[in-house]
Order: C-alpha cells, then sequence, then structure tokens
C-alpha cells in the first residue's frame, strides 16, 4: 500500500501514479481510492453489525410489547366477570385501572430484573462491537431501562382501559 497525498483530484494524479508503480514493476496491480473511501471500506462491517444489531434490538422491542399487550388482554378478558362484580359492588373505573395495571407492573418488573441480569452477565460477549465504550457503561444500562420500562407501561395501559369501560351487567353475563 502506497499513500499519496495530493492537492489535485485523484482522476488527475492516477495516471501519474500508475506510470511511476509501472515503471518498478509493470505487473503490479494498482488500485487508486480516495481516503474516504479507504475509511468506508473499512467501516462497513462495524456498521453492518451495528445496523442488525439494532434492527435485532427493535424487533426484541416490538415483540415485547406485543407479547405484554397480549398477555395483558388475555389476564383483562379471563377476569372480565370478576371485574363486573367489583363495578356492580361499587368499584370505580380508577380502581379497575389499578387492578389491571397491578398485573402489567409486576410482569414489567420481573422482565426488568431479569432482562437487567441477563445484560449483566452477557454483555462482555458485545465487547468487541463497543467503540471507546465500557460493556458496563451505566448510561447505556440505566439509559435504555426507563424507555423500556415507559413503553411496556403504555402497552399495559391500553387493555387496562378496556377493561375500566366494561359495563357490568354485560360482564356478570359473560361465560
Amino acid at each position: 500500500m502506497i499513500i499519496v497525498e495530493s492537492e489535485l483530484p485523484p482522476a488527475a494524479i492516477a495516471p501519474w501514479i500508475r506510470s511511476q508503480i509501472s515503471q518498478i514493476d509493470p505487473t503490479a496491480l494498482v488500485e487508486i481510492e480516495t481516503l474516504n473511501q479507504q475509511v468506508s471500506k473499512l467501516a462497513a462491517r462495524p456498521r453492518f453489525e451495528t445496523t442488525l444489531l439494532g434492527f435485532f434490538a427493535f424487533s426484541g422491542l416490538l415483540m415485547t410489547i406485543i407479547g405484554l399487550y397480549g398477555v395483558i388482554s388475555f389476564i383483562a378478558t379471563q377476569r372480565t366477570q370478576e371485574i363486573g362484580v367489583r363495578m356492580a359492588l361499587g368499584a370505580s373505573k380508577l380502581n379497575v385501572l389499578r387492578l389491571i395495571l397491578w398485573e402489567g407492573v409486576r410482569l414489567i418488573a420481573l422482565g426488568s430484573f431479569v432482562g437487567f441480569t441477563a445484560a449483566l452477565v452477557l454483555s462482555h460477549v458485545l465487547k468487541s462491537l463497543l467503540f471507546q465504550i465500557s460493556p458496563y457503561d451505566p448510561a447505556s444500562f440505566f439509559g435504555v431501562a426507563p424507555v423500556l420500562i415507559v413503553v411496556a407501561l403504555l402497552a399495559t395501559l391500553i387493555p387496562a382501559r378496556s377493561a375500566m369501560n366494561v359495563d357490568p351487567v354485560v360482564a356478570l353475563r359473560h361465560e
């Protein structure tokens, strides 16, 4: 590899470089690239790995939201009669909302604990993909956790709001 610094554009200086190298070795293969092109080639694999990792992280977040929504919806549907009885006996909509949200908060707390523990244990695996950052970076751990918790709470809030609007008469007739 030979590096040439020049004020001229690469296309203007390329024939001269080729002629100089061919005088030394006529069989030598000459590829002329700018420094930006060379750096881009070197950064292509880490960039691809980071994009792929981001895609899988987003997919995991999406599956978590859908799964949590499904579980909480199922729990709320299974407790329709209980909710109807509670509302018939005078429970407010806020009490029903709190009841269903509590189920979601328990699942979120359990998932957060398991996820945080797994992240601490497995973060050394990602060390090769990190540049100028520790695998145990506190800003990363404590910056992502609140986002995940808020998203999970929003996924829980939708079925909780639906359960809040259950008509007690219809719920008591529900199988």
